[in-house]
């Protein structure tokens, strides 16, 4: 009978050392074992989607102010505890130690918590759940109306954090991200959004700030194509990849007739060619429209480019000569061009006599042939390299006196 009430005495001092050296309450089997149950039922329910993802998600990354649960049993109780994540990311388990959680996710966190549980309490079924996962700020700077800080948590990506702080000038191609360790990495959104890519819309993490460059060429596609919009293209970007944003040509597409919109400060130009005749690295300008025509159009219009005020396409109108569209066109700039000097190309490539009259599909080009013009626009070009030239010799010939 002693011994028997030494084994009950020996049991119950080791329980309450237990409970403790934990930080923790002793609970019987059966109840919650959760302190202050209402907050933290209100908090799991305003949570829930979030938990929810969390847990079923097995990259869950641990995020500071993330709060999981601790049970096991000792001496034939049920034993709770609740731990925090903290801004360094360290979980202080009392007697089991102090541990570093970051770049760990909760499948991990749950194994190693529960080993080290395991090997302090033998047979004692410890058990890591998840309760509630932590928030925290992120800044965005840069191209953007304003400087905004974006709640996110440990599943938000780089995409959903930005998305309704981007302006007109916002550039979605080279979204940098530097880390609270002072590493930056570039991303580009626009894969991520439409292509589905993972790796350039990655998870954002605590200390990470986001900033946002301005677009530097941006360009609208219009017409036969799946997915006409605005788009923007970076430095090496060229005629191939239009149709790759695009989402590709329809079966419609005349790709014979493809037009560039142009704008500059010589005014409004109009540039026609051969999708599949024409270099790759034809380089686009920033704000310029490409238009992909339609097959079924091409015999109701006619394209006038060139030396004349308003380039564009006209309504095709029977048996009018070259002048007809040429004064549609605001009629010629006599400053690029003398003596009325033209091209016409119909639709299949094929240079034809401009005093017939103007069939459909035809592109009219009023020749830049003014002397006057290029010479004021090369002159100072050719004059500055002579003078540069010069210079050089007049040195060298300086040094060897």
């Amino acid at each position: 009978m002693k011994n028997l009430f030494l084994l009950l005495a020996l049991s119950c001092f080791s329980f309450v050392l237990s409970s403790q050296d934990f930080g923790v309450t002793p609970s019987s089997p059966g109840s919650d074992g959760v302190t202050g149950g209402g907050q933290e039922e209100e908090l799991v329910e305003a949570q829930t989607n979030r938990l929810q993802l969390a847990i079923s998600n097995e990259g869950y990354p641990v995020t500071p102010g993330d709060i999981y649960r601790i049970t096991f049993t000792a001496a034939g109780s049920l034993i709770t505890n609740q731990i925090i994540v903290e801004s360094d990311y360290s979980i202080n388990l009392g007697i089991f130690g102090e541990i570093d959680v970051q770049d760990t996710n909760f499948p991990e966190l749950k194994k190693r918590v529960e080993r080290l549980i395991q090997e302090g309490y033998p047979r004692s079924l410890p058990s890591l759940t998840m309760i509630s996962t932590g928030t925290f700020e992120v800044p965005i700077i840069g191209e953007i109306p304003q400087t905004r800080y974006v709640t996110a948590w440990g599943l938000s990506r780089l995409n959903d954090v930005v998305s309704g702080s981007l302006g007109a000038y916002s550039s979605m191609r080279n979204v940098a991200v530097n880390a609270k360790d002072g590493t930056e990495r570039t991303f580009d959104l626009w894969m991520a959004r439409y292509k589905g890519d993972l790796s350039q819309n990655p998870l954002v993490r605590p200390g990470d700030r986001i900033t946002i460059s301005r677009v530097d060429k941006q360009i609208r596609i219009n017409g036969e194509v799946y997915r006409p919009g605005i788009y923007q293209l970076l430095e090496n970007e060229d005629l191939q990849d239009i149709q790759y944003f695009s989402g590709g040509f329809t079966p419609l597409a005349d790709l014979r007739r493809v037009t560039v919109e142009r704008f500059s400060g010589e005014g409004p130009e109009l540039i026609v060619f051969d999708y599949n005749n024409t270099d790759s690295d034809f380089e686009f300008k920033d704000r310029d429209i490409i238009t992909i025509p339609s097959k079924r159009d091409q015999d109701l219009q006619v394209t006038v480019v060139g030396a004349v005020f308003n380039p564009g396409r006209y309504q095709y109108a029977p048996p009018e000569s070259y002048m007809y569209y040429v004064n549609l066109a605001g009629g010629i700039d006599f400053e690029r061009n003398s003596g009325n000097e033209v091209t016409v190309v119909d639709r299949y490539g094929n240079q034809q006599d401009p005093t017939y009259p103007i069939s459909p599909g035809d592109t009219i080009t009023v020749l830049n042939n003014n002397f006057i013009y290029n010479f004021n626009r090369h002159f100072p070009v050719v004059t500055t390299g002579l003078a540069f030239i010069l210079t050089i010799i007049s040195i060298v010939n300086l040094a060897n006196q």
